[in-house]
């Protein structure tokens, strides 16, 4: 029990957020959180908190679409941005690092890292990416993907089950 502010949340121009059984991990519902406009136009009618949590509200919506117009133009998007490497076997780590009061995934082989961007939390979606990007360059030498135990938060979010998932290869 307990509450959630703006300042709870990873993302404050996420919509909603799943709720998941602890025991098999399925989703069993949805909390959905008010968003900049429902928030503008609740001020509009005088609501205080609205009021009082809008300012702050605008500047963390304005400070994440910043980091996402970021991500987008630093991201990683083609092989040809990635290194050449020697080996026949190529087994690549994904972990997560502070740097400059951000988190960044850091992908790395045999403990030289080849690529760092910026990490957004609960991001799967991401990973996958990344592998199939690493397969495409490297071929059959792409062994896997291995996430640290340090970035699995971070790509499953809350959801633990989400690492039942997760293929590394």
């Amino acid at each position: 029990m307990g509450t959630v502010s703006l300042d709870d949340l990873e993302d404050p121009t996420a919509c909603g957020a799943s709720i998941e059984c602890p025991q098999c991990h399925k989703r069993i519902g949805e909390v959905l959180f008010p968003n900049l406009h429902d928030t503008e136009e609740a001020a509009a009618q005088g609501n205080e908190e609205a009021i009082r949590e809008l300012p702050k509200f605008r500047e963390q919506v304005a400070h994440a679409q910043a980091r996402i117009d970021r991500f987008k133009r630093e991201k990683l998007k083609s092989i040809h941005h990635l290194p050449e490497l020697d080996g026949e076997t190529l087994e690549f780590t994904w972990d997560i690092a502070d740097a400059d009061g951000d988190k960044y995934q850091v992908i790395s082989v045999g403990g030289a890292e080849i690529w760092c961007e910026l990490a957004f939390y609960d991001n799967i979606r991401r990973f996958q990416e990344v592998k199939e990007l690493l397969r495409k360059k490297y071929g059959s030498r792409f062994k896997m993907l291995k996430p640290t135990d340090a970035s699995k938060e971070w790509l499953c979010g809350d959801n633990a089950g989400k690492l039942f998932r997760l293929n590394y290869t």
